[in-house]
């Protein structure tokens, strides 16, 4: 049943990640609730990642639009993802830190891999 459950949720992520022109930034964020988006997790080796941003970073504006007070689901598909090669900027607020990072990423396609099972 695990394995099951574990096929459907990532193939339908692999399906959308082979589109060619699809792009991403290698974040797992999670809404704030103010709207903003708290970087949770990294895509290992992916432009976010290798860019130098943390999780626990909070995203306070995309392209120079501010995503406190915005939709998450529209902040992720319409403006984090988009065509590959494409740049976004984000502007970064990291918890302990006064100043405000800028990052400008350019999008890629990303590969998910599943899971490895454990040796029995």
């Amino acid at each position: 049943m695990v394995m099951l459950f574990a096929a459907m949720t990532v193939l339908p992520a692999l399906a959308a990640n082979s589109e060619k022109k699809f792009g991403g930034v290698g974040i797992d964020g999670v809404a704030a609730s103010d709207g903003q988006i708290a970087v949770r997790q990294l895509v290992a080796g992916g432009p976010a990642h290798v860019a130098g941003i943390r999780m626990g970073d909070v995203i306070t504006h995309i392209d120079g639009k501010p995503t406190r007070g915005s939709d998450f689901r529209e902040m992720v598909y319409k403006r984090l993802r988009g065509v590959a090669g494409t740049p976004v900027v984000l502007k970064i607020r990291r918890p302990g830190e006064e100043k405000v990072l800028i990052f400008t990423l350019q999008r890629q396609q990303l590969v998910v891999t599943a899971p490895k099972e454990g040796k029995r």
